[in-house]
């Protein structure tokens, strides 16, 4: 599956590049707007791609955890190459309230998120 991180493509390019250095090893996303077949499964493989869709490197999914928005901590916010927990929140309350308007919804301290651990491989998915 090809992943590209970020709603802009400097942002796909920017989170691309913090993968391929080590610094990006989480991600998340709504449960709300995934179809049940669209779930990770631990031992996935992802292609990360940059904003201009070049091949960054592959990832393996090790652990996949539901949270309320609310439960984010500050170690999930540094996996995920935010800097930190107040910056995190920030970022993805704008950006889950955007896509969650699309659909009608509203964003709130209870929404679940998909939380995605993952490390960078040699395999190929």
């Amino acid at each position: 599956m090809i992943i590209q991180f970020g709603g802009t493509h400097e942002e796909q390019t920017e989170l691309a590049n913090l993968v391929k250095i080590g610094e990006k090893t989480a991600t998340s996303s709504l449960v709300e707007i995934q179809q049940e077949e669209d779930l990770t499964q631990i031992g996935d493989i992802w292609e990360i791609h940059d904003g201009k869709n070049h091949f960054i490197c592959f990832v393996e999914v090790e652990n996949v955890v539901f949270k309320k928005f609310s439960e984010v901590d500050e170690e999930f916010a540094l996996l995920e190459g935010d800097g930190s927990l107040k910056n995190w929140t920030q970022i993805h309350h704008s950006y889950y309230s955007f896509l969650l308007e699309k659909i009608g919804k509203q964003l709130s301290s209870e929404t679940f998120l998909e939380c995605v651990y993952f490390k960078k491989t040699d395999k190929k998915g």
